[in-house]
């Protein structure tokens, strides 16, 4: 595994000079327990972790002394159950201070965490703990647990820790609060820090472009990523971060967690998403690490809500966006002053302040991961004046592999390459990385792991790049997911979605075509929005045959096309295929970070697809010829 050089280093040590006292510097800790340990000498009674006990209905605050008590019974508990080094502990827990109460206590075990999705199907986490091979899982419910070995008999788990539930009779299954209640009496294991080349997690990729696989992260690379996301983004007194993208992904352990325990920052966590408006409402929340969902949810509220205002108010915020949006661009160098700038305090405070009601008085910072963030979606958060911060990476990677700056901040890029990661450009334009935290390889899948790691140390992402100008990172999406049509016109099917998804109408989409004259799209809509709609167009709304009209097709090809005005003519929809279905994680059509999983979307309904192109629509006429410029 390649190093950072010399020069990182003593970059690392002079941002790190520039810190507060109570911050771990780089040289603090080697692996995450001790990266813990640190933390919890440096601020004990400082308050660690904030979250909702349902069993005692009320919010409750965690201190790291607190913390550290509940590491160390369960590190009693499960080397009482027989944990050793290079074991794998399954995690099926919410987001929680419990679950990094149990990984910190797999860790010192010198054992290997296994997060496992709580919405995902019982058969894709059969898959995580059998090929794992996890000898202990500790899970929330019973049935969660039951429902998995009804899936797959995962022959080498042993015990199955759980909170609730009925487990007296059942096989392998046992009160994780008993076990707790006498990790009292329990001697406390004689154990040696694990080395930092240790493998601290196996996190499996999220699937959607088939079966996941487990990425072997050291502590050593969780750390080093953790650190450099650390340094570039900007600190914030008296930080309260929130926690709600799952735990079992990379993304939120080491930008989130792990992050914050360097830099003493307090967790917030958010117990489900339908809970995230609420939360964000009541509790101080400065740092918001999110996915591009959550924001293009604001997006979507943002414009729902203008159209119910004046047409007044809907200018004034229209303005408010474009006088923030120059004034940004000014104070990132780009752009000059202009007479508009003046009245920005203004229009701030009274319309920019209200129209971001929904993330809180508190945010700060807001960083958007996992996925490409749509321009319009990034430019408007810009312009009410919260700097989103868009973000790469990929869990192979560490997982960040670049972030952009508060004062180098380009909307339309996914940030600046964090220093320490080299990348290239590759056959295809594919991007190459290497750094200390890509991953040792697959787990027990040696062939894969030959596939994207070179003998160079080069990680093949699997991701096209549109240009790396002066390490900032442009991207046009995935590899294998480019449509090519019959025409020989190519198109990548993300950026379309991503234009889809601004149709308050539409939950879901996605874009297929690939050996087909022209492109087609599968939209999810609420049946509750879409009822006025088809009995404006004289459809039955419960006729199970009209959502298969030509006239509701036609609806939603118009429509559609307001929102891909910026791509090409060859990469417009002229197809389109209307669902009510929801598409969730519990049914296996989207990944943990509210990904779409594509194939299995297309599969599901493929019936509808083939129909599509069994008739020719009105649109195909449709010339946007004039459409050249990609928005």
């Amino acid at each position: 595994m390649p190093v950072a050089g010399p020069g990182w280093a003593m970059r690392r040590q002079a941002a790190s000079a520039m810190r507060p006292a109570h911050w771990i510097p780089a040289d603090g800790a080697t692996t995450l327990c001790e990266l813990f340990a640190a933390r919890v000498a440096a601020t004990p009674d400082a308050p660690a972790y904030r979250f909702y006990s349902p069993r005692k209905s009320a919010w409750r605050t965690l201190s790291w002394a607190e913390a550290e008590t509940r590491v160390a019974a369960w590190t009693r508990v499960l080397h009482a159950h027989g944990v050793i080094p290079g074991d794998r502990v399954a995690i099926m827990l919410r987001n929680s201070p419990e679950w990094l109460c149990v990984e910190q206590a797999v860790m010192r075990l010198g054992a290997m965490s296994v997060g496992l999705f709580c919405a995902d199907t019982p058969a894709s986490n059969a898959h995580l703990v059998a090929h794992s091979q996890a000898r202990v899982l500790v899970a929330v419910k019973a049935s969660w647990v039951t429902r998995i070995l009804d899936a797959d008999d995962c022959e080498a788990l042993e015990t199955a820790l759980v909170f609730t539930g009925t487990w007296a009779e059942a096989p392998r299954l046992a009160s994780a609060d008993d076990a707790l209640a006498g990790a009292r009496a329990l001697p406390d294991p004689a154990l040696a820090w694990p080395a930092p080349d240790t493998v601290a997690s196996l996190i499996y990729t999220s699937g959607s472009s088939g079966r996941a696989r487990g990425a072997m992260l050291t502590h050593a690379s969780l750390l080093f990523n953790a650190q450099s996301v650390a340094d570039v983004l900007p600190g914030v007194l008296d930080e309260c971060a929130l926690s709600y993208v799952p735990l079992a992904h990379s993304y939120e352990r080491v930008a989130d967690i792990y992050r914050a325990m360097i830099t003493g920052a307090r967790i917030v966590f958010c117990r489900h998403p339908r809970f995230l408006g609420l939360t964000l409402a009541r509790e101080p929340v400065t740092t918001l690490i999110g996915v591009p969902r959550i924001y293009e949810r604001f997006y979507i509220e943002l414009h729902r809500w203008l159209s119910r205002r004046p047409r007044l108010i809907r200018r004034l915020v229209a303005t408010t966006i474009n006088v923030g949006e120059s004034v940004f661009e000014r104070r990132q160098g780009r752009g000059r002053f202009a007479l508009g700038h003046l009245a920005w305090p203004l229009l701030q405070y009274f319309v920019a302040r209200r129209c971001l009601r929904l993330f809180g008085a508190d945010m700060q910072i807001a960083v958007s991961g996992a996925a490409a963030l749509p321009y319009p979606v990034a430019r408007t958060l810009i312009g009410l004046g919260l700097p989103v911060l868009q973000g790469y990476g990929l869990t192979e990677a560490g997982p960040v592999v670049s972030v952009n700056r508060v004062d180098d901040n380009a909307i339309d890029s996914v940030g600046l390459v964090l220093p320490g990661v080299a990348t290239r450009v590759g056959p295809d334009n594919e991007l190459l990385v290497r750094s200390p935290s890509v991953m040792q390889g697959y787990w027990r899948d040696p062939e894969a792991t030959a596939r994207v790691l070179s003998p160079g140390g080069w990680l093949h992402t699997g991701d096209k790049v549109s240009r790396l100008d002066k390490k900032r990172l442009y991207l046009t999406g995935r590899m294998k997911e480019v449509i090519v049509m019959t025409s020989g016109e190519k198109a990548s099917p993300e950026p379309l979605e991503e234009a889809l998804r601004l149709d308050p109408l539409v939950t879901r989409a996605i874009v297929v075509g690939e050996a087909r004259p022209v492109l087609a799209a599968v939209v999810s809509c609420p049946a509750h929005r879409l009822t006025p709609i088809m009995r404006r167009l004289g459809l039955d709304p419960d006729a199970p045959e009209a959502l298969a009209s030509a006239r509701l097709e036609n609806y939603f090809i118009e429509r559609l096309a307001k929102f891909t005005t910026g791509f090409p003519a060859h990469a417009q929809i002229r197809r389109v295929a209307v669902v009510t279905d929801a598409w969730r994680q519990d049914n296996g059509l989207v990944t943990a970070t509210d990904k779409v999983r594509r194939r299995r979307v297309a599969k599901r309904y493929a019936a509808a697809i083939n129909r599509l192109y069994g008739r020719r629509a009105a649109s195909d006429k449709t010339d946007v010829s004039e459409n050249t410029n990609l928005g």
